[in-house]
């Protein structure tokens, strides 16, 4: 009987540890779609106001272009931003820098979800070997 019990007080713990695990993973993807979702609604607000010819001189849009503006620096001048009629602008490293934050998050997203199910199964095999 006491062999019994030492192998549940061992599936007691992994079961804990396993979903110890799974809430902090599910924090981690929690925190990269906020971080990342903050910075595409960023950046795609500011291309909307570029598009649209928005006012660079009131207030919002000032401190809109100068939070986007560290957002966008790595993407500066790959692509020509073309003027289109009426001073119109289509920000094209914006454009850039949208589709690289957004396959950022999904790299990274999948990255944590390979760990978390990598680690599991890895425990649960190395529980496997005891018995």
């Amino acid at each position: 009987m006491p062999k019994v019990d030492k192998y549940m007080a061992i599936v007691y713990c992994w079961i804990n540890t396993h979903k110890e695990r799974m809430y902090t993973a599910r924090v981690v993807l929690a925190l990269i779609d906020f971080i990342f979702g903050l910075i595409e609604a960023i950046i795609g607000l500011r291309i909307f106001l570029e598009l649209f010819g928005a006012n660079p001189y009131t207030p919002f849009v000032t401190w809109l272009y100068e939070i986007s503006r560290t957002l966008l620096y790595p993407f500066q001048g790959i692509f020509p931003s073309p003027v289109l009629k009426g001073g119109v602008v289509l920000d094209m490293s914006a454009i850039v820098a949208l589709f690289i934050y957004a396959f950022l998050a999904y790299l990274l997203s999948e990255l944590i979800r390979f760990i978390n199910f990598n680690s599991s199964r890895y425990y649960s095999n190395a529980n496997e070997k005891r018995k």
